[in-house]
């Protein structure tokens, strides 16, 4: 990326993007000290709009970047953090009805089709649309984390196969976001390496198993950096 062509950036993306961590002592989830996207912001000195907010799919990102288009929002870069929420599963129905077939969020066809309109939105807003890939998710934790709250594991293990078929699946997603960086021709920001080249990444993921800690968060801060410069 070249950051001097970029002062300005809006972010569209979902908690990852927003900074959110798990606070395992008060149960509850809150804002990262240090959100790597603003890390980026102050380091670089460019004015962002973080437009990212919890629980996010491709879909509600698409209907909100009309809505802040539509009342003028522009900016010299749209970067684009999906996929976490997409891929995910509506856990209780699974354990409710383990033999029957269940759907991501967003089934893989739909998230790149909505991933292609957001880029050309941004395109066509005058917007350099920037990418990011999936930081992987630590299966066992996430496993052990959506069983809570009275579903059951034996039911989700049944339809699942394997825990570690939930990395597998959330890995695709990031797949998707390179081909569709490389074919669209966009940036693509990988902070899915910053992980995997850690010899253990554990400590800096949540007790949920999917969202960084706050190192975890400074992580993919200094990683997009070091990638720009």
């Amino acid at each position: 990326m070249n950051a001097k062509k970029i002062r300005s950036a809006v972010v569209w993306g979902d908690s990852l993007a927003r900074g959110v961590v798990f606070d395992e002592k008060r149960g509850r989830y809150s804002i990262a000290p240090h959100p790597a996207a603003e890390l980026v912001a102050q380091e670089l000195g460019i004015e962002m709009t973080n437009r990212s907010r919890m629980g996010m799919t491709t879909t509600q990102g698409m209907q909100m970047m009309e809505k802040d288009l539509a009342k003028g929002l522009h900016a010299d870069a749209a970067v684009l953090e999906f996929g976490g929420n997409d891929c995910d599963f509506d856990w209780k129905a699974i354990s409710e009805a383990p033999e029957q077939e269940h759907l991501p969020h967003t089934p893989a066809e739909q998230y790149e089709k909505n991933m292609r309109h957001m880029i050309d939105r941004a395109k066509q807003a005058g917007m350099e649309p920037i990418l990011v890939n999936l930081p992987p998710v630590n299966a066992e934790r996430y496993f052990r984390f959506l069983s809570k709250g009275g579903l059951s594991q034996s039911n989700i293990l049944r339809w699942l196969g394997e825990t570690f078929q939930i990395y597998r699946y959330q890995e695709r997603y990031s797949m998707l976001v390179t081909r569709i960086a490389q074919e669209c021709g966009c940036r693509l920001l990988d902070i899915r390496s910053a992980f995997l080249n850690l010899w253990n990444a554990a400590p800096f993921f949540c007790h949920d198993g999917i969202h960084p800690t706050a190192e975890g968060q400074e992580l993919i801060g200094r990683a997009i950096l070091a990638e720009i410069s």
